[in-house]
């Protein structure tokens, strides 16, 4: 079938359940009143599902919009709906689609995915997989529920490599991140501006010891816009601030530079605004690390100029009772007590890891832990770290499969951007290879990776890497014959 007709038959599918779900739905609503804007929900939500499986590109980008607002949505309805099982099922119902796709056109599941990144992940997600035979673990629903979210993220890489397919489809996702990421930003920065809405006060409010955590020093609340917490929204816009302005920066159509700097500058202020420490570090790293790749460019001199002007007028500026600039200098400081009891944490665990080379099993630490496995010596016990919680939770064995897998994806993501010679994948290659760094950095202060959407963003720019690698290999086997 022409893949042209194919195309057009999607959309016009998609028009056609469009209409009749505007009908369907507004007879609903007008005979069952409240009621009936529950039923209208899970009858569009089932219609989304069924055309993900159809058309598996359009239920990607349904999951990663989903990512970026069903929070507030939860919010919005005081937590009434499973808003993490919603992106569950979209992805699952996404993945189908992959999997129909593959089997209609006899097309083998691993064709474009071949590659080191791959064969690491599917040596990690094996490990993972036998850490339910782990004797200290004492509750095998922790491991389902770990494992299982895990998958999911093996599901969103292998949907990304299948769509990102040409140099078009990248740049397509990069200009839909931007637009989900300005969105994000510029509510933040809502947020900031003109206060909180009376239901997102009320959510803050609702659990005992939230308000703490939320609550700023000069008075006001850390600011969360539509994800989850501040923490999750500020790492998410201090990596999602090095994607844009990376593309802002080698972009040579004004009109288009001007919007992507004005999507850049909310995103960072929405960043700012987060009062997340490790965003602010991780963005600091991450530029350094943008201006080391890039140091030979004429444009990457000017810029850094201006990072280390804009830095030194925050750390030592005549700025004074600005909550988000004082605490964007105290993410610098040493001396900070957040970070003394972290540090304390890390020291007092350290022996546990040395005599457990396989950890004391998935979900046995943290919140998780006290759920899970009550019991557990490591139960409550805070990680405060991504890297933290791996060594524990699967040993210094997993930890090490975990850093394998971190550096053969920054490697292969610096290999393919100095090998390039298409500019647009040198391109792609260093804002994906910035921003995947900004996320390992990150998980020395948090458990980042993993979050709802940002994982979306870290296994998207991975399988960025896995596609340009491969459409480079195909180009230069053309080239020889």
């Amino acid at each position: 079938m022409d893949a042209r007709f194919t195309w057009n038959f999607k959309n016009a599918l998609l028009l056609v359940v469009i209409g009749v779900l505007v009908v369907i739905s507004t007879y609903v609503i007008t005979l069952l009143g409240s009621n009936g804007a529950l039923v209208a929900g899970i009858i569009i939500a089932a219609a989304v599902g069924v055309y993900s499986i159809i058309n598996y590109e359009f239920g990607f980008y349904i999951s990663i919009a989903l990512g970026f607002i069903i929070f507030f949505i939860g919010r919005l309805t005081e937590d009434a709906i499973p808003t993490a099982l919603i992106v569950d099922l979209q992805i699952n119902a996404t993945f189908v689609g992959l999997i129909i796709y593959k089997v209609v056109n006899r097309e083998p599941f691993f064709k474009g995915a071949t590659h080191i990144i791959t064969y690491a992940y599917l040596l990690y997600t094996i490990y993972l997989f036998a850490q339910v035979f782990n004797p200290y673990m004492h509750s095998i629903s922790g491991w389902i529920l770990v494992f299982r979210k895990f998958l999911q993220f093996m599901m969103v890489y292998f949907i990304a490599i299948n769509i990102f397919r040409s140099y078009q489809k990248i740049r397509y996702f990069f200009m839909f991140w931007a637009g989900c990421a300005l969105f994000a930003g510029a509510y933040g920065c809502y947020q900031e501006w003109f206060g909180l809405f009376d239901f997102e006060a009320n959510w803050i409010w609702a659990v005992p010891g939230r308000a703490g955590l939320y609550q700023l020093d000069g008075g006001g609340f850390r600011k969360f816009s539509t994800l989850s917490g501040p923490a999750a929204y500020g790492i998410l816009m201090g990596a999602s601030s090095l994607l844009l302005g990376i593309l802002t920066i080698k972009q040579k159509v004004f009109s288009k530079k001007m919007l992507l700097l004005t999507a850049t500058i909310f995103v960072i202020l929405g960043m700012g605004y987060a009062g997340t420490r490790t965003a602010y570090f991780i963005f600091s790293t991450g530029a350094v690390l943008y201006i080391l790749m890039t140091i030979t460019n004429r444009s990457t001199l000017i810029t850094a100029c201006f990072f280390f002007m804009g830095f030194a007028v925050i750390m030592w500026g005549p700025i004074y009772g600005n909550s988000t600039v004082n605490r964007i200098r105290t993410t610098f400081d040493s001396d900070d007590s957040s970070l003394e009891v972290r540090d304390v944490n890390r020291a007092k665990i350290q022996p546990y890891i040395y005599s457990h080379p396989i950890g004391g099993g998935v979900a046995t630490s943290g919140i998780q832990g006290e759920q899970y496995n009550p019991t557990h010596e490591l139960a409550g016990f805070p990680p405060d770290s991504g890297f933290i919680k791996t060594a524990v939770e699967t040993g210094w064995v997993g930890f090490f499969f975990q850093c394998l897998l971190y550096c053969l994806i920054l490697l292969s993501g610096a290999r393919a951007f100095y090998r390039s010679v298409d500019s647009r994948a040198k391109l792609y290659c260093l804002a994906a290879t910035v921003t995947i760094f900004s996320f390992v950095i990150s998980q020395y202060g948090q458990v980042s990776i993993g979050q709802i959407p940002d994982f979306f963003l870290f296994y998207s720019l991975a399988a960025v890497i896995v596609s340009i690698t491969n459409m480079n290999r195909i180009k230069q086997i053309k080239e020889l014959k």
